[in-house]
């Protein structure tokens, strides 16, 4: 192994970084001279009387938003509001543009006692030159808050979740099957780790340390799968996710729901206790979180599904494109190559598998890694499966589309497998364990706060989850990224915590499935292997 350490470290030092550019587009634009902004804050909660409120204006020149200095504003004005003093106040400023400038947002300051319970919107919030081209020299922007409550009943959410729980299909040799974080209540101390220096909170937020929590390495005997779930109004929106802002700004504390036509989604957290990667040189690291979402309508009837991993979103299908029986959606959860246990993605097929890209040619030939889907099959697969299903109810579970052929020529599969045979699996020797508890997120904001607008008119969380929900940070002992080059060894950072995952992968946490996509890696992809109709659900 030695000649390939050898290449692995001359290619380390030849790797070249590049930049590229964005031309400058407010040149065509009829920008006033100077803007006067009138600023209105309404619905101000009650907790931000007495405190002192300002506005801050802030300009960036940002036509490559991936440049060392665009974050740096060049210009920035502050309006002091003062002393809040009833639930409406209001300010005026004038201030003379910058030139060439490519990002602005005006930010309120000073109400950090309500971050996570009550959002006043987009904060900041961002215009664009054509934005301000638009509205002219006299602008006027709301604030107005709203509580960040759920405001669908416990009950509703509850029937919701437990109708929709997975049946989850493992390899017979899977190490590590979903647990339960509450064993770790009684170790949950907060520490700090130091930011990496390309992290984007560097540059948007000034933070250099983040959060996270080290759980021992003790596996008890019983350790019982728990499935953590949250189900929230479809029209969501997180702060920060405007089209006009600059990435980094997204703000996981500040969210509001709609609730639009009445769709609702309900997102499902599997945990863990560890991620083996998928290839025995990486990726480990200490707990593992994976999730899926389901898009439903006011009246429970499921319409589509999407499942993530690896950073991506694997999956966002409609509902009758993978099976499922009596509601519960059949999940597959993959081990890796060269005895790897995995990196616990979901998928909704079994039997094939997906090669992943390393980075580069160099790591994918050393490390190879795969994603090896299991098929369900009684002889070599496991199941963990809902409480309440019977066994009486695995008796014949329909594996494949059940429809005779596929629906049009358009919709032929990109793996060839448009003519899918269905089959019926006696799985009741399958089953391994159960899923005995349904865990609801509580809002990380109100968790044991007095309710303001709750339909339950409470938020108490059970202690031992209490400190998990409303933690911002990873879950594990390994908060950084670090390759051990002579053990041709990558530790993986551990998971951030749901709902605060911050990378790509769980912005679907409020981003409600919505369009036939799949992710397509080296050699493979995680896309529909069949397609379906109203006959392929499972009754």
């Amino acid at each position: 192994m030695h000649y390939k350490n050898l290449i692995l470290s001359t290619f380390l030092f030849l790797t070249l970084f590049q930049c590229k550019s964005t031309p400058e587009k407010n040149s065509d634009l009829k920008l006033p001279n100077d803007v006067t902004f009138s600023i209105k804050l309404t619905s101000i909660p009650q907790e931000l009387m007495g405190e002192s409120i300002s506005l801050s204006f802030q300009f960036y020149r940002c036509p490559d938003t991936t440049s060392k200095e665009c974050y740096v504003p060049i210009l920035e004005n502050k309006l002091e509001v003062g002393k809040i003093k009833s639930n409406v106040t209001e300010g005026k400023t004038s201030i003379t543009l910058p030139k060439n400038w490519t990002h602005f947002a005006i930010r309120i300051l000073g109400i950090e006692k309500v971050h996570g319970k009550f959002s006043p919107g987009h904060n900041p919030f961002w215009y664009s030159p054509a934005d301000i081209t638009k509205l002219g020299s006299n602008i006027t922007k709301e604030f107005r808050f709203l509580s960040q409550e759920n405001k669908i009943p416990n009950r509703i959410q509850e029937e919701i979740a437990k109708k929709f729980t997975p049946i989850l299909v493992f390899h017979k040799d899977k190490k590590y099957l979903p647990s339960n974080i509450e064993k770790y209540s009684s170790f949950f101390a907060k520490k700090e780790y130091t930011l990496p220096e390309k992290d984007i909170r560097r540059k948007t937020k000034g933070q250099t340390t983040w959060n996270y929590v080290e759980f021992p390495d003790f596996i008890p005997i019983k350790n019982p799968t728990h499935l953590y779930y949250h189900v929230r109004y479809a029209q969501s929106t997180v702060s920060g996710t405007q089209s006009e802002a600059l990435p980094g700004f997204r703000d996981d504390l500040n969210y509001w729901y709609e609730v639009g036509n009445g769709d609702m989604v309900i997102s499902y957290w599997i945990w863990y206790d560890w991620n083996e990667g998928p290839t025995k040189f990486g990726n480990i690291h200490q707990g593992d979180l994976e999730s899926y979402a389901l898009l439903i309508s006011k009246e429970g009837k499921p319409k589509r599904i999407l499942l993530t991993g690896h950073d991506h979103i694997l999956l966002d299908t409609d509902f009758r494109n993978i099976n499922s029986l009596k509601n519960h959606p059949i999940l597959y959860v993959a081990k890796g190559n060269m005895g790897a246990d995995g990196g616990n993605p979901t998928s909704a097929y079994g039997g094939y598998t997906v090669k992943l890209n390393a980075g580069n040619f160099l790591f994918n030939y050393i490390s190879d890694p795969w994603d090896v889907f299991p098929s369900f099959d009684p002889k070599e697969s496991i199941l963990v499966i809902p409480a309440e299903l019977s066994e009486k109810e695995l008796t014949s579970v329909k594996i494949g589309p059940g429809t005779p052929k596929p629906k049009s020529q358009e919709q032929t599969n990109p793996n060839g497998l448009e003519g899918s045979t269905t089959v019926y699996v006696d799985a009741r020797n399958m089953i391994k364990q159960r899923i005995e508890k349904l865990v609801m997120w509580e809002e990380p904001g109100w968790v044991n706060q007095k309710s303001s607008q709750d339909p339950d008119g409470h938020h108490r969380v059970d202690p031992s989850v209490a400190s998990f929900f409303q933690f911002q940070g990873r879950l594990g002992k390994h908060p950084r990224t670090v390759l051990k080059i002579a053990e041709l060894k990558q530790f993986g950072a551990s998971p951030e915590n749901a709902p605060f995952k911050t990378n790509i992968e769980q912005h679907f946490t409020f981003e409600r499935p919505r369009m036939e996509r799949n992710h397509t890696d080296r050699e493979g992809n995680y896309g529909p292997k069949f397609y379906g109709d109203d006959s392929t659900p499972q009754k």
